[in-house]
């Protein structure tokens, strides 16, 4: 089971999230949202093994995982990529997980949540960080959401095992 709630980008601590939420403000310029083509594999390497990124399915009805990496993997307990968020299992119900992409969807602003989260290696509650970002292919419709997800109180993926 998930525990959140959406906070002030003030209330983050982890320098990740707010390095990438630094990241996609710049690459909106003076656009309302970024397009997709600032953020490629080789731009988003400093923050790579914690990105999921989902594309918008017919007009934000379900969102279909293109990428979850693998630091997000590790914690959760399994790889969510090429699945569609309504088949997917969430601790908190896939329906929650869709509220929350419709909500920062229909937004089309960062949404920055800490909480905590069952951590698939020994069930125990682990905190987390997080900011979910629209992306768009100039048109300025929202297309995709990028989520960059930090977990302070663990060590990264490679010092550890599932």
């Amino acid at each position: 089971m998930s525990q959140s709630d959406i906070v002030a980008e003030e209330d983050i601590a982890s320098p990740l999230v707010r390095s990438f939420h630094r990241f996609w403000t710049e690459c909106r310029g003076g656009a309302a949202i970024p397009d997709r083509a600032h953020f490629t594999p080789e731009s988003l390497l400093p923050w790579i093994g914690h990105v999921q990124i989902v594309e918008v399915v017919d007009g934000g009805r379900d969102f279909f995982h293109r990428i979850v990496g693998t630091e997000i993997v590790s914690v959760i307990g399994r790889d969510l990529s090429r699945k569609y968020v309504s088949e997917s299992d969430y601790k908190i119900g896939a329906e929650a997980m869709l509220g929350r992409y419709r909500e920062t969807m229909g937004r089309a602003v960062p949404t920055f949540r800490k909480g905590s989260m069952t951590w698939a290696l020994n069930n125990s509650w682990v905190a987390f960080e997080s900011v979910t970002a629209p992306l768009c292919r100039g048109t300025g419709e929202v297309d995709q959401l990028i989520t960059v997800i930090d977990y302070p109180g663990l060590p990264s993926a490679r010092d550890r095992t599932i």
